[in-house]
């Protein structure tokens, strides 16, 4: 029977797979496609070669969408990693399991993954962020590149010739079928003027065009997509207590400000609690498809959670640790690269990964030197950036 058959029996289809050990039954083609809609991403990239009909199933844009959408409920395999990326060697990324729950590592698999770019290792390699297992990340001074570690596919994007870009930030616009990246920079006139150009790049239209900005500038990135925009911490004027989260929808590219939690403590100055000076910081991230919050007090960190998006009274504070808990003595404060909502919290110290879950900790990974890392959660999947293949999934 020809090889491009797509009756072809299943037991013949990947006997060269299995030694031939393995006599597995004929099954309707409907089946089949149920069946390798549930695998995980390393075995669909090794079933492409079985036959032409299967390579033909596992590169179409339907099947790439339905495979990301189950694989993103699915509980029995391992979909959900952690990628993150260190000096001195800034071009070698990381990534391992964080499956099933972030705070169960016994079973780790760490994985080297080569940059897939020849680049002079002196250029930092910045991660803005992911979406759909693509990984953003920004080369030197602003060479953009959309990278699926999964399948080891690549896209560097066209640079705008007009900005170059300090802060980016990286989204999907749902309703367009569209990945975005926003990237802008503080451009000062005179000491009492300045601009915050921002730009949008679209994959559908391989293109960069600028977008409306409210005003002031942001002062901390990269963005942080939550629930279809990108969060940015902006500041209106020099003085650092007039702060705001602005969101900025990547679909409607309208921008509107989101309100923090407002902690109580005591012990705490005023300023400092609320992170608009001094050594105390806010900074954003995403747990679980939600908005979080990081309060850095110097002495401890509390992390919040607004579970219900756009709703003030819905941040819930989910976890505080205290850096004197922690026995490693480093010169830099921990930084949350990760939260689980269970209260789990995955820690960058020093030469470090430590997974602090109240009132235990345990380390993670030690990278052999005193580092500070750049990480993303990600979820492997098929979606390729690369624009051609892109625009046949309309």
């Amino acid at each position: 029977m020809a090889e491009g058959n797509s009756k072809r029996p299943l037991t013949g289809m990947v006997n060269n797979l299995t030694g031939g050990a393995i006599p597995l039954p004929n099954l309707p083609e409907e089946i089949i496609t149920e069946i390798l809609l549930r695998l995980p991403v390393k075995a669909l990239l090794k079933f492409r070669c079985v036959s032409k009909s299967w390579l033909s199933l596992i590169s179409s844009p339907q099947f790439i969408k339905t495979h990301l959408k189950i694989s993103t409920k699915n509980n029995i395999y391992s979909h959900n990693r952690l990628i993150f990326s260190s000096c001195p060697r800034s071009n070698v990324f990381h990534t391992f399991s964080l499956n099933p729950k972030i705070d169960e590592y016994s079973s780790v698999d760490t994985l080297l993954f080569d940059y897939p770019l020849s680049v002079d290792r002196d250029k930092p390699i910045r991660i803005v962020g992911s979406c759909n297992g693509l990984v953003c990340v920004v080369v030197g001074l602003g060479d953009v590149v959309l990278w699926n570690p999964s399948t080891g596919k690549m896209k560097k994007l066209p640079n705008s010739g007009r900005l170059g870009g300090t802060h980016y930030g990286f989204g999907y616009d749902e309703s367009n079928d569209d990945y975005k990246v926003v990237q802008t920079c503080w451009i000062n006139h005179d000491p009492d003027a300045y601009e915050t150009p921002v730009e949008v790049y679209s994959l559908r239209t391989d293109s960069w065009r600028f977008v409306n900005w409210p005003g002031g500038y942001i002062f901390d990135g990269p963005g942080v997509f939550v629930n279809g925009a990108i969060h940015w911490r902006v500041n209106y004027d020099d003085n650092t207590r007039n702060w705001v989260v602005i969101a900025q929808n990547i679909m409607t590219e309208t921008c509107s400000n989101l309100e923090l939690p407002m902690p109580v403590n005591d012990d705490d100055d005023p300023d400092v609690m609320l992170g608009i000076c001094g050594g105390c910081l806010v900074m954003l991230g995403v747990c679980g498809g939600c908005l979080c919050a990081y309060y850095d007090h110097s002495r401890f960190m509390d992390i919040w959670m607004m579970k219900e998006y756009g709703m003030k009274d819905s941040w819930s504070k989910i976890v505080c640790f205290p850096y004197f808990s922690m026995k490693h003595q480093v010169h830099r404060r921990p930084k949350v690269l990760l939260v689980s909502e269970n209260g789990g919290s995955l820690v960058n110290l020093g030469s470090l990964l430590i997974m602090y879950k109240p009132p235990q900790y345990h380390e993670i990974l030690r990278l052999g030197y005193n580092v500070e890392v750049e990480a993303a959660t990600y979820s492997e999947s098929l979606i390729s950036p690369d624009f051609n293949h892109f625009a046949g999934a309309s």
